[in-house]
C-alpha cells in the first residue's frame, strides 16, 4: 500500500480521554449553522461566570457518574462553539487548572480553541500561548465579502484583512482555518483564490467543507422561501474531487473528507470522533461519548445552567457507530483491530465480506490489516458507508 511519508496509520486506543467544552454564544448567529449558538452582539456574555461554573459542576457530576474515567488520561482538550473566542482568557484558564486537579494529563496535550476572525489578533494568540493553548482553528469560510453577507456572517474587513499575518506569525504553531466552497455567488476562482493564500503561507491544517443546507436554520428557511440560492452542488463535487491532488502537490495528507494537514498536524481531538474513543462533552447542545453511552445536553443555556446534569445515556451500537465513524477517515488505519476490539462475533463476518467487496471493486486498499481508501471512493462514500451500516 502506498502512504505518504510519515503518514499515521490510526489505531485503537483504549487509555485515553478528551474533552469538548461547548461555549454557546456569538456575535451574531450565522444563517448556515445549526450548532447550539447565540447571538449576542460585540460585549461579552452576562452569564459568563455562571456558565463556567456549571462546565464544572458537569464535569464532577459525569466523573461521579462513571468513575472509571478518572483512571484516562486527557490528551486532547477542545473549547469549540458558538464562538469560545468570546469567553475571557481568564475562564478558560481557570477550566484548564480544574481538569488538571480533576484528571491526569498526558505530557504533551493538544489543547485547542475556536476562533472568529472578528477576535483575532497577536495579542490573543499571545494570551492563549501564555496559559496553554497550543492549537487555534479560525473560522473563516470565505474572504469574500458578498459570500460572508450570504451566510450571515459578520464582518469586519480590518480583522479579515490581517488574519494571515496574525496567523502566520503566532507563538501557537498548531494553527488552521475553514474554508467553505459551493456558497451561491461565490465562483470557483473565488475559492481556490483563497485558498491558495493559505497554502502559500504554508498553514498547517485547512479544513475545507462545502456548504450544506441544514434543517432548522435560518439558511433552509431561506432557501424553502425562495430568498437564497441551494449550494451549487456541481461546484462542489467538482472541487471536492480537485482537492486532494492540490493539496498533496503542497505537501499536506488528506486524513479525513474535508481536512488536509502537514505531518503531525492532524487535529487529534477530532479524530477521537471518528476512531470512536471516549470523550466528555460539556456546555449547552454539547453531545459526549463515554462507557460505550451516549449523551446530549439540552440546547439552551439557561436551562443547561438552572437545571440537574443530564443523566439520560443511550448505549452505543459499535457496529453502527464505527461505519458512520471510522471509514470517513482517508488516513490509513488498523481496520482489523477496530473489528477485533469492538464489534460482535455476529458483525464482525459482514463488515469483513463488505471491506473484501470494496477491495475487489478497487475502492480501497487492504495490506497487513490497515484499510485505506482509495481516491475513487469520494463520491460513493455516504452509499458505501451505508452498505456497512445495513
Amino acid at each position: 500500500m502506498e502512504l505518504l511519508d510519515k503518514q499515521s496509520i490510526w489505531q485503537v486506543r483504549n487509555s485515553y480521554l478528551g474533552v469538548y467544552v461547548h461555549f454557546p454564544y456569538c456575535f451574531k448567529k450565522c444563517d448556515y449553522c445549526d450548532f447550539y449558538s447565540e447571538g449576542i452582539g460585540p460585549g461579552p456574555a452576562n452569564d459568563e461566570k455562571s456558565l463556567f461554573q456549571s462546565y464544572q459542576k458537569e464535569i464532577l457530576d459525569r466523573t461521579n457518574h462513571f468513575p472509571e474515567i478518572k483512571n484516562r488520561t486527557i490528551d486532547t482538550v477542545f473549547f469549540g462553539g458558538g464562538t469560545p473566542s468570546k469567553a475571557s482568557a481568564k475562564h478558560w484558564k481557570e477550566l484548564l487548572d480544574f481538569l488538571r486537579s480533576e484528571f491526569s494529563f498526558s505530557d504533551n496535550p493538544e489543547i485547542s480553541i475556536e476562533v472568529n476572525p472578528e477576535d483575532l489578533s497577536s495579542d490573543l494568540l499571545a494570551t492563549y500561548h501564555s496559559i496553554g493553548i497550543n492549537r487555534v482553528n479560525v473560522g473563516v469560510q470565505t474572504l469574500e465579502p458578498k459570500g460572508l453577507e450570504f451566510l450571515g456572517r459578520h464582518y469586519d474587513a480590518d480583522r479579515y484583512g490581517s488574519l494571515l499575518k496574525v496567523l502566520t506569525h503566532s507563538p501557537i504553531k498548531r494553527v488552521g482555518i475553514d474554508l467553505m466552497y459551493g456558497i451561491p455567488g461565490v465562483s470557483k476562482e473565488s475559492f481556490y483564490r483563497d485558498l491558495k493564500l493559505f497554502l502559500e503561507a504554508g498553514l498547517p491544517h485547512l479544513s475545507l467543507y462545502s456548504l450544506t443546507l441544514e434543517k432548522g436554520t435560518q439558511y433552509s428557511r431561506d432557501v424553502t422561501d425562495h430568498k437564497k440560492k441551494e449550494p451549487e452542488e456541481d461546484t462542489q463535487s467538482n472541487i471536492l474531487t480537485q482537492l486532494p491532488n492540490l493539496l498533496k502537490e503542497h505537501g499536506y495528507l488528506w486524513y479525513e473528507v474535508s481536512n488536509y494537514a502537514k505531518p503531525g498536524f492532524e487535529s487529534l481531538h477530532n479524530l477521537k470522533y471518528w476512531t470512536y474513543e471516549p470523550y466528555l462533552g460539556i456546555g449547552p447542545g454539547a453531545h459526549g461519548m463515554i462507557a460505550g453511552n451516549r449523551y446530549g445536553n439540552p440546547r439552551n443555556a439557561n436551562l443547561y445552567q438552572k437545571k440537574q446534569t443530564n443523566t439520560k445515556y443511550e448505549p452505543v451500537d459499535p457496529g453502527t457507530e464505527l461505519s458512520l465513524t471510522l471509514f470517513r477517515l482517508f488516513s490509513p488505519f488498523r481496520y482489523l483491530d477496530f473489528i477485533e476490539t469492538y464489534l460482535d462475533s455476529e458483525t464482525k463476518p459482514k463488515y469483513l465480506k463488505t471491506i473484501e467487496g470494496w477491495e475487489k471493486r478497487g475502492l480501497c486498499s487492504i495490506d497487513a490489516g490497515v484499510f485505506q481508501w482509495n481516491q475513487e471512493a469520494l463520491l460513493l462514500l455516504d452509499d458505501l458507508i451505508l452498505e456497512i451500516s445495513l
